[in-house]
This record gives C-alpha cells, sequence and structure tokens, in this order.
C-alpha cells in the first residue's frame, strides 16, 4: 500500500510539471491584423476606411512579426512589445512597440482593436487603425 500512495503521488507530481511546462505565455498582440483606418496626412478624395480582405495585414507570433501590403510581405523579423503610457492625438497608449529594434511607436492595444501612433495628427504624423482577424 505504501509503495501504491508513492507512486500515485510520483504520477500527480509529473502530471503538474509536465503541463505547467507546457503552458506558453502569449503577447496580446499575438495574432493576425487587418488595416481598417488612416487617420492623418489625408489625400482630397480618397477614402481614409479600408475594406475587409484588403491585404494589409500584421501577424505576430511569438516575438515575431510579418508586415502585407497588398498581400505581399514587404518585411518581417523580430518585435519587442513593452507596457507604456502615453498622450497622444486624444488618445492614451498602452504599449511600445518596436520592430526590428527600429524606433518604438506608441500603441493602444485591445481585446480587437490596434492603433499604432506614428507621431501626433497636428505634426503630420499618423493614427493606424488594424482590427484583429
Amino acid at each position: 500500500m505504501k509503495n501504491y500512495f508513492k507512486l500515485t503521488l510520483s504520477v500527480c507530481v509529473m502530471t503538474v510539471l509536465v503541463s505547467c511546462g507546457n503552458k506558453k505565455a502569449t503577447s496580446p498582440i499575438e495574432g493576425t491584423w487587418e488595416i481598417t483606418h488612416v487617420a492623418g496626412i489625408q489625400v482630397a478624395g480618397v477614402d481614409p476606411n479600408f475594406k475587409k480582405g484588403n491585404g494589409n495585414v500584421l501577424k505576430f507570433s511569438g516575438n515575431h512579426f510579418e508586415k502585407f501590403t497588398d498581400g505581399t510581405k514587404v518585411e518581417s523579423g523580430v518585435f519587442s512589445l513593452q507596457p507604456e503610457s502615453e498622450l497622444i492625438n486624444n488618445s492614451k497608449s498602452n504599449y511600445a512597440l518596436s520592430l526590428n529594434d527600429a524606433e518604438k511607436v506608441s500603441v493602444m492595444l485591445s481585446d480587437n482593436k490596434l492603433v499604432l501612433f506614428n507621431g501626433i495628427i497636428a505634426a503630420d504624423g499618423t493614427e493606424v487603425t488594424y482590427e484583429k482577424q
């Protein structure tokens, strides 16, 4: 009976260790994001809204990203995402994003919305909004 108890205890401990080791922490930006709107530096007569399936996508997986323009991959590499709060264009960012160790971009990230702030609109900056697919 004593050996049975030890065996059962050993199996339970191993199960807990294996299941804990299999859990992978994911970044809140993980997934595929498609552009839906651009604010700032508008061209007269051009709609700032993008239709679904437009091919302008950002994909994040682990610490890697891919950027697609009109369905063609134009950039890929590594990214970093750090918590950071900043007031921009009457909004508040909650992260700073850096692609391939380039200068960071302030980001407002929620469950299904990603906004990249490239400077401030009043100084020829843009706000690029993506929706999670």
